[in-house]
């Protein structure tokens, strides 16, 4: 069963023990709305180092570049549909050539730019990329993320709540003076995000990474 965003803040509501408010977003006692869906945002984009969007392009043909769409992180493969073959990606290394033994090879360059070595053939070709996942922004949108991720999300999207929170804290704490007030040092709520940050790294550590495309 997906689970939409309203959901998932309320999870995340649940893991920092708050209050969830009877408001529309939903939103908690300590941490707001916002806070809350930035966090979520922090989140999705944190889990792609291990588990990223799929996303499938297809080019023209008779092109010689093209401009990846926002939120495209890398290119893992590209099928020229023409020869009926995965393209090489040439490496800018000393000594490489602007040369391909399949006719024609591709480059990521300039920033975001797909440069093919020769005029892509009349039938265009697919390009395979792993991508940012879409931001939720409605309580009701679904979240795209695979449900194992769902732990993960949790976890880091805390730590960001508490960092915020942290931050706060940090501006009120340099003005203790008694002793039994604690070192102007002391941040629970740091300590609290650090853990939550922590946990996040050891739940994606134990999912499996999806695969890298083989592109040379």
């Amino acid at each position: 069963m997906n689970t939409n965003f309203g959901q998932l803040k309320l999870k995340i509501i649940r893991a920092l023990s708050d209050e969830a408010l009877e408001d529309t977003p939903i939103g908690g006692a300590t941490y707001s709305a916002d806070l809350l869906k930035d966090s979520v945002h922090a989140a999705l984009d944190a889990i792609t180092q291990r588990i990223w969007k799929p996303i499938t392009i297809e080019t023209e043909g008779n092109i010689e570049s093209i401009e990846l769409e926002d939120g495209v992180l890398d290119v893992e493969a590209v099928y020229e549909t023409d020869l009926g073959i995965f393209l090489p990606r040439i490496s800018m290394r000393v000594g490489n050539t602007l040369s391909s033994t399949t006719g024609n090879g591709w480059l990521l360059y300039p920033n975001n730019i797909l440069t093919f070595i020769n005029a892509i053939g009349t039938a265009g070709s697919v390009l395979y990329c792993s991508s940012l996942w879409t931001k939720p922004d409605k309580d009701s949108d679904l979240i795209e993320a695979p449900a194992q991720t769902l732990t993960c999300l949790i976890l880091y999207a805390s730590s960001f709540c508490l960092l915020a929170d942290s931050t706060s804290s940090a501006s009120i704490d340099r003005f203790k003076t008694k002793v039994d007030s604690g070192a102007p040092t002391d941040n629970p709520a740091k300590e609290m995000s650090d853990f939550f940050l922590r946990r996040f790294e050891f739940e994606l550590q134990r999912l499996p990474s999806m695969e890298k495309g083989r592109t040379q």
